[in-house]
């Protein structure tokens, strides 16, 4: 598992209007930093325009922060090997210190995403990369999800 892996998994997990936003926050923090430049340059320094822009660059940051302290945070466990399997009775999900099954029967939603399988399980969602699966198997899965129309979400 890398750092790049787990912030894709993170975006997916955020889901499509939460990066539209991203991107939207992102355009508007470049378009006042361009603004307060010219601004500042045309009429002097201005100490309430470096506040917006602060507060636009701090606003887009908390969106990159959950990937940057989850990877700082739990980095020893990612490094170990992860392995990943699809049964017909459920997903198993093992590692080097931990082994973790999920039965067909417990989960409640599959949301298909560009780089994962986003499982819901009771409370928890749980992304399963589709890295970790050749592109043959990739295809069974995503078949098997849209051939179970209770799972698609």
């Amino acid at each position: 598992m890398t750092y790049g892996l787990l912030r894709r998994m993170s975006q997916d997990a955020q889901g499509r209007w939460q990066r539209v936003m991203r991107m939207l926050l992102l355009a508007l923090a470049a378009l006042v930093v361009l603004l307060a430049t010219l601004l500042a340059t045309l009429t002097g320094f201005n100490g309430r325009l470096l506040y917006l822009v602060l507060v636009l660059c701090a606003a887009f940051a908390v969106t990159e922060l959950h990937p940057v302290l989850s990877w700082l945070l739990q980095r020893r466990l990612f490094v170990e090997p992860f392995q990943y399997g699809v049964s017909t009775s459920g997903v198993d999900i093992q590692t080097a210190s931990s082994r973790t099954q999920i039965d067909w029967s417990g989960i409640t939603r599959i949301r298909r995403r560009r780089h994962t399988w986003l499982l819901k399980y009771g409370m928890s969602q749980i992304p399963v990369p589709r890295a970790a699966f050749s592109p043959e198997d990739q295809r069974i899965v995503d078949d098997f999800i849209v051939g179970r129309p209770e799972f698609a979400g």
